[in-house]
């Protein structure tokens, strides 16, 4: 498995978050929509049947096939979890590319960092089926890839994205802290996703813990510490429940 490269916290990463002066949310977060969303006593992601077809080295065409499925499935899953929540849908676009582009979302694409982004304006994944991201596509990296992206259209739909954007701050650090608390809750979201998947899916625990170790390549300072990284992606898998991704709430040694 290739080291994971994605987006992370979409337009958020890029520093777009208006600085409130005078407004700092102090710490714990104060908004409700972050910390007491509807979603969080939905309970668990319903478990859904999902086939994984196999993608072939080097082959653009087995990758998309396979990606599709895995959106149906996140779609019918987390569309299930949005109902019983009480909240509104939105279908997720997929779109693929065969290199970066120079600009996606209004944001300048960086070349070396990113084989996935969401748009939350459109609505829109878009994933860039490199020959490095093709170069070994048997594990869970794909499905683990869009399953943090649709991680991020539920932030958007459920109102969490742009609660965030809003969130003034003091200084770098306490919005170093914001962008963390965003980007461990999707690890976790898409924990919870393969959770949701995972006894149609046939694999060994062993494939999971080989992921987890991967997705410590995600740690910085806006992905969090590995040990932040672990903790959050391993209760979305082991609980399947979005409820157990509350990072808003937890104190700020869970997001260093």
């Amino acid at each position: 498995m290739k080291l994971a490269k994605i987006a992370l916290a979409g337009s958020m990463a890029l520093g777009l978050v208006p600085a409130v002066p005078g407004t700092a949310a102090a710490r714990p977060i104060k908004s409700r929509t972050l910390t007491d969303n509807r979603l969080y006593g939905a309970g668990a992601l319903p478990v859904t049947g999902c086939r994984e077809r196999p993608v072939k080295k080097a082959d653009a065409r087995s990758a998309k096939v396979y990606l599709n499925e895995m959106l149906n499935c996140l779609t019918r899953s987390w569309g299930a979890e949005l109902h019983r929540a009480g909240l509104k849908q939105s279908r997720v676009k997929l779109t693929y590319a065969t290199e970066v582009p120079a600009k996606y979302c209004g944001a300048k694409w960086r070349k070396d960092d990113w084989d996935g982004y969401y748009c939350d304006a459109s609505h829109t994944i878009l994933i860039v089926l490199s020959k490095d991201l093709l170069e070994d596509p048997g594990d869970l990296y794909l499905f683990n890839l869009l399953a943090t992206q649709y991680g991020e259209h539920v932030q958007n739909v459920t109102g969490i994205y742009r609660a965030g954007m809003h969130l003034g701050y003091r200084n770098k650090a306490e919005l170093a802290e914001q962008l963390r608390r965003y980007n461990l809750q999707g690890y976790c979201f898409a924990g919870a996703s393969l959770r949701s998947v995972w006894k149609s899916f046939r694999r060994d625990r062993e494939d999971w813990d080989d992921l987890l170790y991967f997705l410590r390549g995600w740690a910085g300072k806006y992905g969090g510490n590995r040990k932040s990284v672990t903790y959050w992606a391993n209760e979305g898998f082991r609980s399947g429940d979005p409820g157990a991704c509350n990072t808003w709430a937890a104190p700020s040694s869970k997001v260093a």
